[in-house]
């Protein structure tokens, strides 16, 4: 029930960023609190892991990114990516004069962390500002992603036998991901239904069993990292969740194709 109520709390706090204003800047102020977080919690972990990246510059790098999302301008997200992998390649480089090896798994790491919490976020906030029906099709990734994540959980717990990718995360099971597909096709249908008129029930309810399968595969991109640092949450901030990772871990990638398959439907017509 904690993790339930720390999910509808997250949930709920992003949609009043989106539905109490009309500046999507307020969105993305609040998107950013949430990468600077992970960016913190990613860079303790990836540390453990024997990776450190930079990590006041690599968090400014990570925020660039995203933000980029909300300039007019074509190619602002590819410039501001080849910006982050400049700045970071000589910035690791300068650093780790003495050890070569240490300076080319800080730029990597940096890089890899400007992409993961700077670039996939960055697509939420390309949404947010690029979509007519911008609020309904955010929410629609939200409710997809998270009631994937908690009934996953749950219907492990109640039913799962067969491992899913025990070398990753040992706990979680193949019927707990087949229900939170159903849930999360539940989830987008019901949201598609009374939001979202130009999308029908079925393609809702598709679109959200794509959603919740990316998010899975995202929890358990973040759940190898985790064990290549020996620990089991990115950090304690979250009750039932552990850390911000944990619970945004999912959305980045669902973010980033919702985006990319409202592109390329947009792209087709």
């Amino acid at each position: 029930m904690v993790r339930i109520g720390t999910a509808i709390a997250l949930i709920a706090l992003l949609a009043a960023s989106l539905y109490f204003t009309d500046q999507p800047m307020v969105f993305v102020a609040v998107l950013m609190v949430f990468v600077v977080l992970a960016w913190r919690e990613f860079a303790g972990l990836a540390a453990e892991a024997g990776a450190a990246p930079l990590r006041g510059l690599g968090m400014l790098l990570a925020v660039s990114c995203a933000i980029s999302f909300a300039l007019p301008y074509p190619g602002a997200q590819v410039v501001a990516l080849g910006t982050a992998a400049i700045v970071a390649t000589l910035a690791g480089l300068a650093a780790g004069q003495k050890h070569p090896s240490l300076a080319v798994r800080r730029v990597v790491a940096t890089i890899g962390g400007c992409v993961w919490l700077g670039l996939l976020p960055g697509f939420q906030v390309g949404l947010r500002y690029r979509e007519e029906n911008a609020v309904a099709w955010l929410v629609f990734l939200y409710v997809a992603v998270s009631a994937g994540d908690v009934f996953a959980l749950y219907g492990g717990r109640l039913m799962g036998r067969h491992p899913l990718a025990p070398s990753l995360s040992p706990k979680k099971t193949i019927e707990g991901a087949v229900s939170g597909l159903v849930a999360s096709a539940i989830g987008a249908a019901v949201v598609g239904y009374y939001w979202l008129p130009e999308i029908d029930l079925i393609s809702a309810g598709l679109l959200g069993i794509v959603l919740g399968f990316v998010g899975q595969a995202g929890d358990l991109f973040e759940s190898s990292l985790k064990r290549a640092a020996k620990t089991k949450d990115s950090s304690a901030l979250l009750p039932g969740h552990g850390g911000i990772m944990d619970r945004i871990d999912g959305l980045l990638l669902g973010g980033a194709t919702l985006y990319v398959v409202l592109f390329l439907i947009d792209l087709a017509w």
